[in-house]
């Protein structure tokens, strides 16, 4: 009862007030214009430096750590005592290994308005850095430079590799791996003709002033042998992965060769071959790849090992079982990776051995042979079995990127001699 009557001598005060306000007429109510001049403008956040600090408060000095230098050198330099330096280091146990400062590594030292040490920031990596505040009380934190994704675009015309081309275009090794690694499955990169052209859209990842790498490559348009192959990048929590434009997933369950680089094929898949140590004809059922003693030899898809061992003419041998239908022996291997054995379980793309010349080889090579349904084929032209399509439900997301980005592969240009072929 008293909460109700609370309530509604509250509601009885507000009428009382409203009333009141209505007895004034326009002319009791005073009006103030405004003038630029009475308006507070509203301070900026100030800029801050890549390491926390506000720009322009504090002078510092960047410098390489040198040969046979440690903190203590640096800092005994820049005026610090040795009961100072020793105060860092007694704070610094258990949290940063100060003894880990190696020569080339970047540190920078802020000074306050007396010209004196106020925090020295180590560089210890591309990303992670310590901050030591050396004023009143010492004080150490750990950072990481936050990162910054630049979008670029590019295209090129192979004329002899994919790798020379992206170089050439000002790419790096880096976005050619990306770029061979998402069309593994599309395209045979040991038979591109020149003319084969292609545009990227990519992000480069730095860390300052500091080039860290290739991030995502969004998507991209490969041209090979008159088809043309397009490809987007998505993630959205629940699929992540290349999916080309109508949403079917652009990785296999296979990868067309077991390199990560482009290794000429120095002998195909034929019912009969001369064989050039036998003088003989006869078969060839696999696909002879020439490369370097001891260049990484891949796993084409997961699976188990069957067989790990040096076996006759077939010098050190690794088969794996893909699974009831699918799987594939690599031959000749100077020597196998650590862990792969008979029973070892392998992911694709994981390195089971290197390139030699054991057996019956007439020079360091791999012969890599597929068997579907334990029937031997020809990898270089074998339909392998595609991955997952994207779901049905994200279809209207994904569209949403690939109308995006497919406006922007349109802008890209290609040169001259380009739109010639």
């Amino acid at each position: 009862m008293n909460k109700v009557l609370g309530i509604g001598v509250f509601f009885l005060a507000v009428l009382i007030v409203f009333a009141g306000l209505n007895k004034f007429g326009e002319d009791d109510i005073q009006h103030e214009l405004i003038n630029i001049e009475q308006l507070v403008e509203i301070e900026p956040v100030p800029a801050m430096d890549t390491y926390g600090f506000i720009e322009d408060r504090y002078d510092f000095i960047e410098e390489e750590v040198k040969r046979n230098e440690s903190l203590y050198i640096i800092l005994s330099r820049h005026g610090l005592s040795p009961r100072d330096i020793y105060n860092v280091q007694q704070k610094a146990d258990g949290v940063v290994n100060l003894n880990r400062m190696r020569p080339g590594q970047n540190y920078r030292i802020y000074f306050d308005e007396n010209e004196e040490p106020r925090s020295f920031v180590w560089q210890r990596s591309g990303l992670e850095y310590t901050t030591i505040h050396l004023k009143d009380e010492v004080e150490i934190e750990q950072g990481r430079v936050p990162i910054e994704v630049r979008e670029r675009e590019t295209a090129g015309v192979v004329q002899n590799s994919l790798y020379q081309t992206v170089l050439n275009e000002g790419g790096t090794r880096s976005l050619a791996n990306k770029m061979a690694e998402i069309y593994a499955w599309e395209i045979d990169f040991f038979r591109l003709q020149s003319g084969d052209h292609y545009k990227v859209i990519y992000e480069d990842l730095y860390a300052g002033d500091t080039y860290l790498g290739v991030g995502d490559v969004k998507a991209a348009e490969f041209q090979h042998r008159g088809e043309t192959y397009r490809a987007y990048f998505f993630e959205n929590g629940e699929r992540i992965g290349y999916f080309d434009e109508e949403g079917k997933s652009l990785q296999r369950e296979l990868l067309r060769a077991p390199f990560r680089y482009s290794q000429r094929v120095s002998s195909g898949f034929s019912q009969n071959r001369f064989h050039p140590v036998l003088k003989t004809n006869r078969p060839h059922h696999g696909t002879d790849y020439a490369a370097p003693t001891g260049t990484p030899v891949l796993a084409v898809g997961d699976g188990v090992v069957t067989e790990a061992q040096r076996r006759g003419n077939n010098g050190n041998i690794v088969q794996i079982r893909h699974n009831n239908t699918y799987r594939t022996a690599y031959l000749h291997l100077n020597g196998f990776a650590e862990g792969i054995r008979r029973g070892a379980e392998v992911e694709q793309g994981q390195v089971i051995g290197y390139v030699g010349q054991t057996g019956m080889a007439t020079g360091p090579h791999l012969c890599y042979r597929l068997y579907v349904n334990d029937r031997p084929v020809n990898s270089v032209r074998a339909d392998l079995p595609e991955g997952e399509p994207l779901e049905e439900e994200y279809h209207e997301e994904f569209m949403y990127y690939v109308n995006q980005l497919d406006e922007q592969l349109n802008n890209i240009e290609l040169r001259q001699e380009v739109a010639a072929k």
